[in-house]
């Protein structure tokens, strides 16, 4: 039986000792040697083996436990934790147990145990023991204010920091509830999360609130909140860090209030604010800005992004770098005027100015104000002017061109006059002469007449500010004009290609279309094909920007662009050598159609042809 409780002492308690107190006899189980990192055969069965391994401050407590076994005839029990050596050199704590289970009368014979390793219990009571303490001086001593409060919400326990920050003793705080001192406007807010950590919905929650001081002030905290449980997950209490923010909420109301202020005053000026959290990546755009471009504000997120997305895609690119350069400490201010996708697909105008107002720990920027002020007017004016200098410009360089045209070719008549006069008034100049010279005269005199009847033409043109237009059928112009030239088109067997839509109108000047359509299809049998069939090619367009207009293309000689491309237009200019050329129907061809705001392209290769490109507005 005695083998079977060895046994069962083995196998439960891991360590059997058996002492004969009076014969320094010991059995210690392999167990129990195992214990301490030794096999059975590395450590004799000796009390001095025994005491070896005790560390040496416990022996006294061991020698004091057993002699009160001793004298209490065994009423006292053996039972103490003690630190043994590991062969490794660790330390392993054991509870000892034994009982004197032979005397002879109060002398004790034989004394049996066992040992159980508790290392890992004495570590987690010490640890928890050190967790306890650290928590109760971060409790007790910390900078902010901690509480214990029930899940009734009476305050339990409470540090010396939240009760300076209230006013409070301990003792009067722990006798009230936090509903009692919270702002009422904050306290709905407070239980909902409170019940919601109690439901298990919300581990812990943070919140901004008010309190109430003993003397009936209020101050701003900011609240964090997290609920402790016991093993079965039942809510034991709350454990609540508590800090004063009353210094930055009221910085924060100012601030808010100076913005609300500035907003105000920017708007009622009719600009639209947008503000960059740096810290959080989240930009605001007032109700103004939005409005500008024609959102409400909940089609626009705080997202950063949105609006650079809507900045027209040849404007994106200096836009970009402007704020990136400002950002970067790279220039000391920020302006930026670039256009804006519009919700009715149009754009605006943006002129975009912004100052950096905080700045991180890092003295880089954190947030920064910025104005959106609308110059879309501005910009169309600048356009108008541009456009009309543009204008001004071009009718000078025509007219300092016609003021030489008229001076050139009226002071050659006038010499050729004044020269055949002084040989007519010469007594010497023969009858004969006189006559031959009254020829030369009427030339002169025809070639004058020419010369102003297309002068007052290009005057007419230059100085008509009230041109009449209507709606005319652009296919019965070119209809008429191909009929009108029908027999110069079948004379030179020339090709008609009309791709004129019939049903094609526009807003033009009559006489100046017809003239216009005259003149090129004119001007393209004239210097038509000479080695291949000759082909007219007539064609409308309308470009993205909505410009409507023409082209006359055809398959002829050709113009020698980079010779005479800048003279092309000229006043009596003429390229190909035909002695049938006056050098007068693209001059008046282009003053006409420039006078009604319109443009002329031209592209030309010798010996394929040219195509001729009338923007008709």
């Amino acid at each position: 039986m005695e083998n079977i409780y060895k046994i069962i002492l083995e196998e439960a308690l891991a360590g059997y000792w058996d002492c004969y107190l009076q014969e320094n006899k010991v059995f210690l189980s392999a167990a129990f040697k195992a214990m301490f990192g030794y096999q059975d055969h590395e450590l004799p069965n000796t009390t001095d083996t025994w005491a070896k391994l005790i560390v040496s401050e416990d022996v006294p407590r061991m020698d004091a436990c057993l002699k009160e076994h001793y004298d209490s005839h065994g009423e006292k029990p053996f039972n103490i934790d003690v630190r043994y050596t590991h062969k490794n050199g660790s330390i392993v704590w054991i509870n000892t147990t034994g009982r004197v289970i032979e005397w002879q009368g109060n002398l004790p014979i034989r004394m049996v145990g066992c040992h159980i390793d508790i290392t890992e219990r004495k570590i987690t009571k010490q640890t928890l023991e050190i967790s306890e303490e650290t928590f109760r001086n971060a409790f007790e001593y910390s900078p902010i204010g901690m509480v214990l409060v029930s899940t009734a919400g009476k305050f339990m326990k409470v540090n010396k920091s939240i009760c300076d920050m209230l006013g409070y003793t301990a003792e009067e705080l722990m006798s009230k509830t936090f509903q009692e001192i919270t702002h009422a406007d904050d306290l709905e807010a407070d239980l909902t999360l409170l019940q919601k950590t109690l439901d298990k919905e919300i581990d812990t929650y943070q919140m901004e609130k008010r309190y109430i001081k003993k003397d009936g002030r209020n101050i701003w905290i900011l609240l964090n909140v997290a609920l402790v449980r016991d093993k079965t997950e039942n809510p034991l209490y709350f454990v609540s860090q508590i800090k004063d923010i009353t210094e930055r909420k009221e910085a924060e109301i100012l601030l808010k209030e100076s913005e609300r202020r500035w907003i105000f005053a920017s708007e009622g000026s009719g600009g639209g604010i947008w503000d960059f959290d740096l810290r959080n990546n989240t930009i605001f755009h007032s109700k103004q800005c939005l409005s500008t471009i024609g959102l409400e504000e909940h089609e626009f997120s705080n997202i950063p992004g949105q609006w650079t997305s809507r900045v027209h895609p040849d404007d994106r690119e200096k836009y970009i770098a402007d704020v990136r350069a400002y950002i970067n400490g790279l220039t000391d201010t920020y302006s930026n005027q670039h256009r804006v996708l519009c919700k009715d697909g149009t754009y605006k105008w943006i002129l975009d100015k912004a100052k950096v107002i905080e700045y991180d720990e890092n003295n880089k920027p954190a947030r920064i104000i910025g104005t959106h002020v609308d110059i879309t007017e501005q910009k169309q004016q600048e356009q108008y002017l541009r456009e009309t200098l543009d204008q001004v410009n071009s009718q000078n360089n025509r007219l300092l061109n016609f003021a030489y045209i008229v001076s050139h070719n009226l002071r050659t008549h006038a010499s050729n006059f004044k020269m055949i006069m002084d040989v007519l008034a010469d007594p010497l100049t023969s009858d004969e002469e006189k006559q031959e010279l009254s020829g030369h005269l009427t030339n002169v005199s025809e070639q004058l007449n020419d010369t102003i009847t297309n002068l007052n033409e290009v005057v007419s043109i230059q100085t008509n500010l009230d041109i009449q237009t209507t709606e005319l059928n652009l296919r019965t112009y070119f209809d008429r004009t191909i009929e009108l030239l029908d027999n110069d088109i079948a004379l030179w067997n020339i090709t008609i290609d009309n791709l004129i839509p019939a049903d094609c109108t526009l807003i033009y000047s009559p006489a100046y279309l017809e003239s216009i359509i005259l003149n090129l299809i004119s001007n393209t049998i004239k210097y038509r094909s000479v080695t291949a069939p000759p082909k007219i090619t007539l064609a409308y367009f309308k470009d993205a920007d909505g410009r409507e207009g023409f082209t006359v293309a055809d398959n002829g000689i050709g113009i020698d662009l980079k010779k005479h491309g800048n003279e092309l237009f000229g006043m009596y200019k003429t390229f190909n050598g035909n002695r049938d050329a006056k050098g007068m129907g693209l001059f008046i061809t282009k003053n006409q159609i420039e006078s009604l705001g319109g443009k002329i392209e031209v592209e030309s290769q010798l010996g394929k042809g040219t195509t001729f490109k009338v923007y008709l507005a």
